[in-house]
């Protein structure tokens, strides 16, 4: 069988010997292709940059030769997705959208209205501390194009008067996008990626790939199944303080994981940093706590809401995972008057999570 051309360089370098492998394994006609070579705890990774970012499908390398397949499959998807929610550059579907929303009704297609609707709901479950709408602020702010500035008051106060998710009317019966205010603009940044992970994740599964990791960055993983060899996928939550060590380790089994945190992106001005994750509340960078990592059913559902508890902070945090039980959450608060930041957890299972350092 001739293997799957890899979808570049990477690809190959990173796991091209494996597949070479497993295809003398097979004709062979060995069960498990690389157990003979020692390499049955082995993963295979297959890695493509998309959504600014390196987007890594991963999987225990007895998958064999179709996995490949079916890995590129689903970065393939992931990249469609990526067209379709770029509001930076090219003609995505959501680009046109929010330059022509504001003049009539505009159809879309099922996959961003959903995406939307899903988003209307967090709004009105989190009280506004996620909000898509946020494009006016992130621009205001300068973290449109990652190039932070402090503008005066009345930016601030007429970005405001662009956002908010009751501007944008959605009509499910026609499948319709309306924004009833001039100057809304939607962003996918708090939720794209993740929506765009739970759907690539069904192409895996109809092409037999189950055991599989989708990786965005550590800004949104999707974890299905578990190597035969586990009974889990182990993610590391980086010390955003210092990044040689991790602060709590997750397993994840059929979850979504996000991280938030402004330590990457941020500006300093007059002494005070400023980080880009914008309350969309008060129109100011959220200041509550240092990092968020949440646990969730879906990539979307973890990325969607890891942002709103940056935004609300460790109290509104805790109250909304009191009612919403399948929601996992691992916070790290602001440093206190010796420099130290304490981590707090709710609604982990004990066997899921270990906290490595109870304070950072």
């Amino acid at each position: 069988m001739t293997p799957p051309v890899p979808s570049d360089r990477r690809d190959f370098m990173s796991s091209g010997f494996q597949n070479l492998m497993k295809q003398v394994a097979q004709t062979a006609g060995l069960e498990h292709p690389l157990a003979f070579l020692g390499l049955n705890k082995s993963y295979t990774r297959m890695r493509r940059t998309i959504m600014a970012t390196q987007v890594e499908v991963m999987f225990p390398s007895y998958e064999g030769v179709d996995a490949w397949r079916a890995a590129n499959v689903v970065l393939n998807e992931i990249q469609r997705f990526d067209r379709m929610l770029n509001i930076w550059k090219g003609e995505g579907e959501l680009k046109k959208l929010n330059e022509t929303a504001c003049k009539e009704p505009v159809k879309v297609s099922k996959e961003l209205f959903r995406m939307l609707k899903l988003s209307a709901k967090f709004y009105k479950d989190t009280e506004g501390a996620f909000d898509i709408t946020i494009t006016p602020l992130a621009r205001c702010w300068g973290f449109f194009y990652r190039n932070g500035r402090m503008p005066d008051a009345d930016e601030i106060s007429a970005a405001l008067d662009k956002c908010g998710m009751n501007y944008v009317e959605l009509n499910e019966e026609e499948q319709t996008v309306f924004f009833t205010r001039e100057g809304v603009e939607i962003t996918p940044a708090s939720i794209g990626k993740g929506f765009a992970l739970d759907h690539a994740i069904h192409l895996a599964h109809q092409r037999g790939l189950k055991d599989v990791l989708l990786n965005g960055g550590f800004s949104s993983v999707l974890a299905t199944g578990a190597p035969e060899w586990k009974d889990c996928w182990q993610i590391d939550i980086r010390n955003p303080i210092d990044h040689s060590q991790a602060s709590a380790r997750v397993r994840l089994y059929n979850q979504g994981f996000s991280s938030s945190g402004a330590e990457e992106q941020h500006f300093t001005h007059e002494g005070k940093t400023y980080g880009h994750i914008i309350d969309p509340r008060t129109g100011w960078p959220a200041e509550k706590v240092m990092s968020v990592n949440v646990i969730a059913p879906t990539a979307a559902h973890a990325e969607a809401l890891s942002t709103a508890f940056y935004v609300m902070g460790v109290e509104k945090t805790l109250d909304y995972c009191e009612n919403h039980k399948q929601i996992g959450v691992v916070m790290l608060t602001l440093p206190n008057e010796g420099g130290q930041g304490e981590v707090i957890t709710a609604n982990l299972d004990p066997n899921r999570v270990e906290v490595v350092n109870a304070s950072c």
